[in-house]
């Protein structure tokens, strides 16, 4: 069974087992104040009137008898909420501790992962004449996406047409474990780069633009490894989603006390 169809929110249960005890208890009160309703109407002459004592013993008796009862309606009731309780928490617990190690892999995976960036800006000469001013930098994802100003390019690029073998962790996007808050992140970041996304050698010669990539081999059977597609249109948006995915995992471990990241 999947574990998604055993979890349960807390609140309809905190629900049932209300409903549970307003109904026992409208139920106890219920069978101890007709049997003393039945009593009076039969026994109970007036205040001066004797009691009789034998009477009054079998009822005592036939009260103790119905406590007795409902106590042991009660116990089992108490029991089945303690297994249901128990249950529930240990199902929760997996969820968590797997949500958990899959929030950890993602974390991991996006903080050793080495990202080089070329930029390529158009810069005017002495002459006035403008040509390209290369700069290249490798550092880890976060730093490449954060510590650098993209906003004066005009696109940033990547090689290949598979955004995956650039960024390898975008393949915990849909991933059933993972929280949806940084599932929407990481689909921000994947582009589905067509054909249509392709850019000439030749247009990028006369543009600002930044390329991103790493040494990680690739498949020879992938005849687009050569070419360059636009990743973003608008660069500066690149280091806002970077930001925000980088703030949705931080924020997903505050919430569960881990507040001291190294990310």
């Amino acid at each position: 069974m999947c574990i998604f169809a055993r979890y349960k929110p807390l609140v309809p249960i905190m629900r049932k087992i209300n409903l549970i005890l307003i109904l026992s208890c409208f139920l106890i009160g219920f069978s101890l104040i007709v049997p003393l309703l039945f009593w009076i109407k039969d026994y109970f002459i007036s205040i001066n009137s004797p009691i009789n004592s034998t009477v009054l013993s079998e009822f005592a008796s036939f009260q103790g008898l119905i406590i007795a009862f409902w106590g042991l309606i009660i116990n089992a009731i108490l029991v089945f909420l303690a297994y249901k309780a128990f249950k529930n928490f240990d199902v929760k617990k997996q969820f968590h501790n797997k949500q958990l190690e899959i929030v950890s892999e993602l974390a991991t995976s996006i903080s050793s992962l080495e990202i080089s960036n070329m930029m390529y800006e158009m810069t005017p000469s002495p002459s006035g004449k403008e040509h390209q001013i290369i700069t290249g930098f490798t550092f880890s994802f976060f730093e490449i996406g954060l510590g650098f100003n993209y906003s004066k390019f005009d696109l940033i690029c990547v090689r290949g047409n598979n955004i995956e073998n650039t960024f390898p962790f975008l393949k915990f996007k849909n991933h059933p474990l993972l929280p949806k808050s940084i599932s929407n992140e990481l689909k921000k970041l994947y582009r589905p780069l067509q054909y249509s996304f392709s850019v000439s050698k030749e247009d990028l010669k006369t543009r600002s633009y930044v390329l991103l990539y790493h040494d990680k081999k690739v498949d020879s059977d992938d005849l687009s490894a050569g070419w360059t597609y636009a990743f973003y249109k608008n660069p500066s948006d690149f280091n806002k989603d970077v930001a925000s995915l980088r703030k949705s995992i931080i924020e997903w471990y505050k919430e569960y006390g881990a507040d001291n990241l190294n990310i």
